[in-house]
């Protein structure tokens, strides 16, 4: 074992993976993710707490894949060990579950990141790709744009809206770990639920000291979409008031807009005493009603309200018509209505595609991968792109 630490932490320019488990079915898939990359992968078959007691002396940079195996608290204490040894590399944990004691020791201790043991090799290899990035200084001065999607109403469609946005961003740049989707709606928010992911922002692991926001924290709450798309989700709150402290809100928001080159934000529908603060942040604002007019009403009132407050300066927000269905046949509503009570703050229809969108949901999935070609995708795409 000796010489496998050697080689695990000898001096080289190549980047560097250690797995160190002593399950090996796992080295055996890990293997197989890492061949014909550029990656140095190293096996070390032991527990974690073996590692330690006979870990070298010359440390360098390299991302430790530790596998957290059974006695989750005497892995962590091993982790404190190897960090108070020295050791400054990225570290992913693997386990078959995590209780709310091992994540604020894992955030205490600076783990890059956290995922079930049965992972796919692939998000194994993805989350240690992103590590292996965030610890390489940002070679852009500017920082992320960022996109907010606030309901002038419930049930508008927001959150599918929020979704594909960010997948059209992240597709336009080709790269989606390099967008991140934020569900700011803490009490009911189902960002998590229709992407079929677990939300593991742990609001109250920071809420009474937001000065230790850093990227390496963040990387731990993130939970990733198979596309690569980040995504940032609390577990609901729905039967009890939480309130959140701005500071943290915004401290979030800060370091995500450090990290990431497009931030999109699902707001909640009930204001919120930091929601100006975040919508200041903001380069673009929709304000999301459907075809009715006292929901294009409601948004005008949330619009008006938006221009007093900012008298001009960005962000520049307008509304969007989700949800519209225009009929054939008949009178009612019409398109050219909408048109003369929203004027120029009108930016956009979407079309309503219920089931598309329904399955989608059922699926946990985006809707341009249930129908590539759509036309919710099509008028958001114009709409972020047009010249």
């Amino acid at each position: 074992m000796n010489v496998q630490l050697k080689q695990m932490f000898g001096w080289g320019e190549a980047a560097s993976v250690a797995l160190v488990s002593s399950r090996p079915q796992l080295h055996e898939r890990l293997k197989k993710a890492f061949n014909d990359t550029n990656i140095q992968f190293t096996s070390v078959h032991s527990s974690l707490t073996q590692v330690v007691k006979q870990f070298p002396g010359d440390l360098r940079r390299t991302t430790l894949i530790a596998d957290l195996e059974s006695d989750l608290a005497e892995a962590i204490a091993a982790i404190e060990s190897l960090r108070q040894s020295g050791f400054v590399g990225a570290i992913i944990t693997l386990s078959e579950m995590l209780d709310e004691a091992s994540v604020r020791g894992l955030l205490r201790l600076n783990a890059t990141d956290w995922l079930p043991a049965d992972a796919p090799a692939e998000a194994i290899f993805q989350a240690c790709r992103r590590a292996s990035s965030a610890r390489r200084p940002l070679d852009r001065e500017t920082r992320a744009s960022c996109v907010a999607f606030v309901p002038a109403a419930g049930g508008v469609g927001t959150t599918t809206l929020a979704i594909q946005t960010a997948f059209l961003l992240g597709k336009h740049s080709r790269n989606l770990d390099e967008t991140c989707l934020f569900d700011l709606n803490f009490h009911t928010g189902t960002v998590a639920d229709y992407l079929d992911l677990k939300p593991v922002l742990d609001l109250g692991a920071i809420a009474n000291q937001p000065e230790r926001l850093d990227a390496r924290l963040l990387e731990v709450m993130i939970a990733r979409h198979p596309t690569g798309l980040a995504v940032i989700a609390a577990p609901r709150a729905a039967t009890e008031y939480l309130r959140v402290n701005g500071a943290v809100v915004t401290g979030l928001l800060s370091i995500v807009s450090e990290t990431f080159k497009h931030m999109v934000l699902d707001l909640p529908p009930v204001w919120q005493p930091w929601t100006f603060d975040v919508l200041q942040g903001c380069d673009q604002v929709f304000i999301v009603t459907e075809f009715t007019i006292p929901a294009m009403r409601k948004a005008l009132e949330l619009l008006n309200a938006l221009e007093a407050r900012f008298k001009g300066e960005p962000p520049h927000a307008s509304v969007l018509v989700n949800k519209f269905r225009q009929r054939l046949l008949g009178g009612g509503l019409r398109k050219s209505d909408a048109v003369a009570l929203l004027g120029g703050a009108l930016a956009a229809f979407v079309p309503e595609e219920q089931e598309l969108v329904s399955e989608a949901i059922n699926q946990g999935d985006l809707a341009s991968a249930v129908g590539r070609s759509n036309r919710v995708s099509r008028e958001l795409t114009q709409l972020m792109f047009k010249a």
